[in-house]
């Protein structure tokens, strides 16, 4: 996509939007991530945080709180002052997920407002380059001649890429070791170092490690995974936005939004962006995104239930 037009296209998301005072006090935006440091989500956030701070003369600034799918992380936005001084770094998998499949969790979606979205990325199956198939349809081989299954790391339970693994198994026909992590950056580092044979992640990780040769990318699941009626279904995208607690008032969303806006129209930032496989949205994708988090709420909801 060409820079120039996308920086035009949010532009005109920007024009209409009066930019109140900041609603809170204070020099800080606190932007809360529901994963460790080192993810894909944390390298996306804190690029996106730096363009914003340029953009605002505010400072936003990364907390990661990592735990129960995502569960905490939200769970602390929403004990926050709805002042706008708090915003989540929000995907399917804390927002939707987590209060559907966690009993703990203690929120449901909708006590969530979207304020804009940040990009979206493909979920693949990654492995060391030294483990002997080239995809997954090469992966039963490998565990036939090792003589026992493969293991299969994920990012934590009730999310995406767990829920990807018993798709993957009924396909291949082949039982796996699901292994749950805390995020991915610790399961990477277990991959590299050959203590995982395979992993589901955000392409946003992959990325630069398969550019330096320590992974290699098995499948793309939007790509791979079938659909129940056969066939191929549409890809498996992961979207990640910026979200405040529904109390917080419109003239500090609207400030929060507009600083998404501007930081996301710079050409620099879409460049390193698309560098890590995030997928940077255009301004028709930030006018449907609170539509797309209402629909998407529906079909996990519908997924969980079916389960």
């Amino acid at each position: 996509m060409c820079f120039h037009r996308l920086r035009l296209a949010i532009g005109c998301l920007l024009a209409p939007l009066a930019l109140p005072a900041w609603p809170c006090e204070g020099p800080l935006v606190s932007l809360v991530v529901p994963y460790p440091a080192g993810g894909s989500m944390d390298a996306v956030m804190r690029l996106v945080a730096e363009a914003a701070s340029e953009e605002t003369g505010k400072t936003f600034v990364l907390r990661n709180i990592g735990g129960v799918s995502g569960a905490l992380a939200v769970q602390h936005v929403l004990r926050q002052p709805a002042d706008g001084c708090t915003v989540l770094a929000g995907n399917v998998n804390a927002v939707i997920l987590a209060p559907l499949l966690v009993p703990q969790a203690g929120f449901q979606p909708t006590d969530l407002v979207p304020l804009g979205q940040v990009g979206t990325a493909d979920f693949v199956v990654v492995a060391a380059p030294g483990l002997e198939a080239q995809s997954l349809e090469q992966l039963p081989a490998a565990a036939h001649r090792r003589g026992k299954p493969l293991s299969a790391g994920h990012p934590g339970h009730e999310t995406l890429q767990h829920l990807a693994l018993p798709l993957i198994e009924r396909q291949l026909g082949l039982p796996l070791v699901r292994v749950p992590y805390k995020g991915s950056s610790v399961m990477v580092n277990d991959l590299i170092g050959g203590h995982l044979d395979i992993a589901v992640v955000a392409e946003p990780v992959a990325t630069p490690l398969v550019a330096r040769g320590q992974l290699k990318v098995l499948a793309r699941l939007g790509q791979w995974l079938p659909s129940p009626a056969g066939g191929r279904q549409a890809p498996l995208l992961g979207w990640a936005g910026w979200f405040v607690a529904a109390p917080t008032p419109a003239p500090a969303r609207d400030r929060l939004q507009a600083a998404l806006l501007a930081a996301l129209a710079q050409p620099a930032l879409q460049q390193r962006l698309q560098a890590l496989g995030s997928g940077v949205p255009d301004a028709a994708g930030q006018q449907r995104f609170a539509a797309t988090v209402a629909a998407d709420i529906g079909v996990y909801r519908r997924r969980v239930l079916e389960r």
